[in-house]
């Protein structure tokens, strides 16, 4: 620690306050905190400058730093924080180092008690330097938000091109209503849509289309002779029993923290924004014998037990060698790649794995009835311009999230060395320039 910085408590810096119950809010648009993250909007704020917020019950180490209106439960600590003597986004990156955990005095739930956090000891040095710190830690934290926030327009844009070809059907709509031809009750809404909207699909897309539609009775109106094939006609789909039975899995597959070989892709990861510090690997062996599933990065891998119908892709960024872990399938169709994938996140897709999910215990569907499913595409000339169109929207994606791991490792590598003084600021400050 430098000569000028100074040990504290943190009693000293700030006063802790206790949440309150939110049941009586009416909805609104201030964010409402329980120590696992935003539950709801409410109306109201019960505090509205910025705020360190530390679990009081639950998962101890979810500390949140906000700076706008916001509404905390009563598993939930907020804070007033002394500007005066600690700048509050330093005080947030110096606790993120903090073992809250370590702290627990509850039996049955983890618990922290106001007296335990305000004898905790903090080490600041002057309040100009902290904010230098916080900036540069804020600069990082800030470029991996807009990567974020670009990846999910990126990703509601493919959203948008799929539903509006393949569930709105609007192409085929714009085609009837230049024909002259009925459109289907069901679409008549849709229609008048169309018909205020000016700029339309070019001609060599809306030429992919029918301008007449027919009656299922599995998808109901759909454009007329809109073609489908079965999954198992239109992909190969494996998952990690295709090796063998949970037996001789057991006996032929070591899974391990330390990165040995490969990524073991478990849902889990999924929900867990695939954090290495959360992945299980495998050794070569494990890979070898597990070489059914291994997985290229562009297959669509589909939860198939508990989570049933959860649809993801491979974290190509990562870079790593990678097999398809436990409670999943992967699709295999590298033409077909994102249809696929916001085919089976689409709400008709939904409906279609709901149908062949069975188990009392715990919800499952099989390989089987899976790849019996029907998939309704069109034709392949018009999945071929979906892809076409998507391509550049995942590339762009994947090459976000590949700069969001490496800015987040350099974050990590910063703070603790920032936090401590062992890193001179103008250094840290070069290394983030030249990243971001």
């Amino acid at each position: 620690m430098a000569s000028n910085w100074v040990e504290r408590n943190l009693g000293d810096v700030l006063e802790i306050k206790y949440g309150k119950d939110h049941k009586k809010l009416n909805d609104g648009n201030i964010p409402c905190f329980g120590s696992g993250g935003i539950m709801r909007y409410v109306e109201n704020s019960i505090y509205e400058q910025e705020s360190i917020l530390i679990p009081r019950k639950g998962s101890l180490n979810n500390i949140y730093y906000i700076d706008q209106p916001f509404w905390t439960v009563d598993t939930l600590f907020w804070t007033k924080i002394n500007p005066e003597i600690v700048f509050p986004k330093f005080l947030f990156y110096q606790l993120k180092l903090t073992d809250f955990v370590s702290l627990n005095v509850g039996s049955a739930v983890p618990s922290l008690t106001v007296p335990v956090l305000n004898d905790l000891k903090i080490k600041l040095p002057p309040v100009a330097e902290q904010k230098a710190i916080a900036h540069i830690l804020g600069t990082l934290d800030d470029k991996i938000e807009l990567n974020r926030q670009m990846n999910e327009t990126l990703e509601a844009m493919a959203q948008a091109l799929f539903k509006s070809w393949f569930v709105d059907f609007d192409p085929v709509i714009d085609n009837a209503l230049t024909s002259g031809n009925t459109i289907p009750d069901q679409l008549l809404e849709r229609a008048e849509q169309r018909k205020a909207i000016k700029k339309k699909d070019n001609s060599d897309i809306q030429d992919l289309f029918p301008d007449t539609f027919e009656f299922t009775e599995e998808m109901g109106w759909i454009p007329e002779s809109w073609a489908s094939d079965t999954v198992k006609e239109l992909a190969n789909v494996t998952d990690y029993v295709a090796n063998g039975s949970f037996a001789s899995l057991k006996e032929n597959v070591t899974l391990s923290d330390d990165p040995e070989y490969a990524l073991y892709i478990r849902t889990t990861d999924y929900k867990n924004d695939f954090s290495l510090a959360k992945a299980k690997y495998v050794n070569k062996h494990s890979y070898d014998f597990l070489k059914k599933s291994i997985l290229e990065g562009y297959e669509v891998i589909i939860s198939n037990v508990g989570d049933t119908g959860t649809v993801f892709r491979p974290p190509v960024w990562l870079n790593q060698p990678m097999t398809l872990g436990s409670n999943a399938i992967a699709i295999k169709n590298e033409n077909m790649s994102n249809f696929l994938q916001y085919y089976f996140s689409s709400c008709f897709g939904q409906y279609q794995i709901s149908s062949i999910v069975g188990g009392s215990a715990q919800p499952k569907f099989n390989k089987t009835d899976f790849r019996a499913l029907a998939v309704y595409f069109g034709s392949l000339e018009l999945v071929s311009k979906f892809e076409e169109a998507c391509q550049p929207l995942r590339a762009k994606i994947d090459t976000n999230l590949s700069q969001i791991l490496l800015l987040s490792n350099i974050h990590n590598t910063l703070l603790p060395k920032l936090m401590s003084g062992e890193l001179r600021i103008p250094d840290a400050a070069a290394l983030v320039d030249e990243a971001v």
